[in-house]
């Protein structure tokens, strides 16, 4: 680790208080003092004058597992001032895995966080089949952030279960062996475990995780209890007939374990309202009755392209549009071309109440791309506008469009979730939930992930001022650090780990993702430009500066049972 001091900035320190004048030291890579005019000790100097001097932000929703292993820079993250992010969430990690098992867990992960199993296959070195050995796996070449990891639910059941985690309840013995991993895994610093009580497969089976009996839950939650840490990530499903069915079903086990949560799935939206506010009130009843539960959310807007490489847009319509996925060419025109299919698909568009794709609002569906000069008037209107032009049904009319766009979709799903931007500040400004729900890594051919940080400092701070700029960092920072238990990180105090961003909040920018082909099968993903941050340092060295990444990766696999300082 080298030395660093970060002069003459506005220190924001990340507990909330006051931005002060004030220099930063950090000796091996932990803060060593925090003051003004500090004397100079052979380091090496960066002027912060006339910026903000922040801890490095972290994100604690994402999906970097993968790609971190191809991409030890994170590209775009430390562009937007992260500094630690936390991965294996929505039941989904890279470990424990056998051999035997990894077609299973790379077609459950590509399919439903979006990502191309070409990339999978090669951009990853498999040679581990512990979190132990995964951890080590993670730490060889250094990475430009700080991982905080999770075992995923579902990947832990195939590990121990093979394929019976698809079709059944698991056995004493099972959840005994389960509970011994997890518990090697919190010996070697893991963060927990994340499980998910909605997500589909590519054949619509429930995810392993979906299986679990309270008693497996129970005993997992058991191996966090004695720890004496962790954090457990959960995905409840909120399209059913009782939406806090799974909320209940998690507190009522975490509760009496004194283990702390987070569930994602909080938005605002007018295309479909989620109830955010019965949603903050129903979990902060569940805290005030004891159980350290907080729902998280994102403030960007989600938009999805549609493609057909990897997609869980169509998840909730298994019988109809969700079959596109599993064909291919000439196979894929015929089935939407066919006259049977498409009864399929009308009536299930119909009988279903909630999508991703916006079935209920197709004026909520753009086109993004034409292949024929005759449909380029169609560039930048909707479905609905389509469906009232053409008549008939919007299924068909939408599988009209794609047959003459050459089997291309050509469209974006617009505000799948907070296109309310009112909603959205109201949201984030309540401290009932956590501002976290990035999703960072995943859908990288639907949309980019990076940049809420970003997002929230300029929209919500700047050109808002739905929060102030103190409490909008201690939001990415300190109080993160806190619920999470990221305990040597999140505060710019000595003792603290020398994380840090620096940047003026008049130079920050937001823009639109593109497309980059820079996936080890030289697939594209979208990637949003950097931020306008001045620098960014983990472990007191800098990973970015000025929006390049400097190629150092001081970051490392993050201990939970490093105390706090």
């Amino acid at each position: 680790m080298s030395d660093l001091i970060i002069r003459d900035g506005n220190l924001i320190d990340g507990t909330g208080n006051r931005a002060r004048p004030a220099d930063v030291r950090i000796n091996g890579g932990v803060i060593t003092e925090v003051g003004p005019s500090l004397a100079p000790g052979g380091e090496s100097e960066l002027d912060a004058g006339g910026c903000y001097v922040s801890p490095g932000f972290i994100d604690s929703h994402t999906h970097l597992d993968p790609s971190m292993f191809w991409d030890r820079g994170c590209d775009p993250m430390p562009q937007h001032g992260v500094t630690t992010a936390l991965i294996g969430n929505c039941s989904l990690s890279l470990a424990p895995a056998k051999a035997e098992h990894l077609d299973e867990l790379i077609d459950v992960f590509c399919y439903i966080e979006d990502m191309p199993i070409a990339d999978f296959e090669s951009g990853i070195p498999w040679s581990w089949g512990s979190w132990r050995q995964y951890r080590d796996a993670m730490n060889e070449g250094g990475i430009a952030l700080n991982m905080a990891s999770l075992i995923g639910h579902s990947m832990l059941r195939i590990y121990v279960m093979g394929d019976d985690a698809w079709t059944r309840e698991a056995t004493e013995e099972e959840i005994v062996a389960m509970a011994a991993e997890m518990a090697d895994a919190m010996d070697a610093g893991c963060y927990g475990f994340s499980t998910s009580f909605f997500d589909l497969d590519r054949r619509s089976r429930p995810v392993p995780s979906r299986l679990a009996c309270d008693g497996e839950l129970s005993a997992l939650a058991d191996v966090l209890a004695a720890a004496g840490h962790g954090v457990v990530e959960f995905i409840p499903n909120l399209t059913g007939e009782d939406p806090e069915a799974d909320i209940r079903r998690m507190a009522k086990v975490l509760g009496p374990r004194g283990v702390t949560s987070i569930w994602n799935g909080v938005s605002h939206s007018d295309m479909a309202p989620h109830r955010p506010d019965e949603y903050m009130a129903f979990t902060q009843a569940i805290r005030d009755e004891g159980c350290d539960m907080w729902p998280i959310s994102s403030p960007r807007t989600v938009d999805l392209n549609v493609s057909w490489d990897q997609t869980m847009v169509f998840m909730m319509l298994p019988k109809g549009w969700n079959q596109i996925m599993g064909v291919a060419g000439e196979a894929r025109q015929e089935m939407l071309a066919d006259p049977g299919w498409r009864e399929i698909a009308r009536n299930e568009w119909d009988a279903t109440e909630k999508s991703l794709f916006p079935i209920n609002r197709p004026d909520f569906a753009r086109f993004t791309s034409v292949t024929r000069s005759e449909n380029e008037s169609w560039l930048g209107r909707s479905l609905a506008e389509l469906t009232e032009a053409r008549g008939g049904h919007p299924s068909d009319v939408f599988a009209d469009w794609i047959l003459e766009n050459d089997l291309e979709p050509g469209v974006v799903a617009m505000g799948v979730s907070n296109s309310n931007i009112d909603g959205v500040a109201q949201m984030i400004a309540d401290d009932r939930c956590l501002i976290s729900a990035s999703d960072a890594g995943a859908h990288v051919q639907m949309m980019c992930a990076a940049g809420d940080t970003t997002l929230l400092l300029t929209r919500h701070v700047r050109e808002r001022a739905d929060l102030e700029l103190e409490q909008a960092v201690y939001e990415i920072t300190g109080r993160q650090a806190e619920i999470l238990g990221f305990n040597d990180r999140g505060r710019l105090l000595p003792g603290y780990a020398g994380d840090v961003t620096v940047f003026d909040l008049d130079e920050l920018t937001w823009d639109i993702d593109g497309f980059v082909s820079d996936l080890p099968s030289g697939a594209p993903r979208l990637r949003r430009p950097a931020g306008g941050y001045r620098a960014t340092a983990v472990n007191g060295v800098l990973t970015q500066v000025e929006g390049s990444l400097t190629g150092a990766n001081p970051g490392t696999v993050l201990d939970a049972n490093t105390p706090a300082p």
